[in-house]
């Protein structure tokens, strides 16, 4: 027994399915975008001493926060 299908059937049956993800990729790019943003921005200020971070007016328990607020103006522009 052998399965043919032809190029329309095959395009029928993942149409669907691409168009589905494409979709979720467009809804979630941004979400992955600010997080990312985020995650590098902190990770960046952590490496910071402290001395570092006050000559540029940060405390070290403002990163987190500060972080957030950079990746979502920056997600906003």
């Amino acid at each position: 027994m052998t399965f043919e299908l032809r190029q329309t059937e095959i395009s029928d049956r993942f149409a669907p399915s691409v168009l589905t993800k494409l979709i979720a990729l467009r809804i979630r790019a941004p979400v992955v975008l600010q997080w990312w943003q985020r995650r590098e921005t902190e990770e960046a200020l952590q490496w910071l001493s402290d001395r570092e971070l006050a000559d540029i007016g940060v405390a070290r328990h403002e990163i987190r926060e500060l972080a957030r607020s950079q990746a979502t103006a920056l997600s906003e522009r």
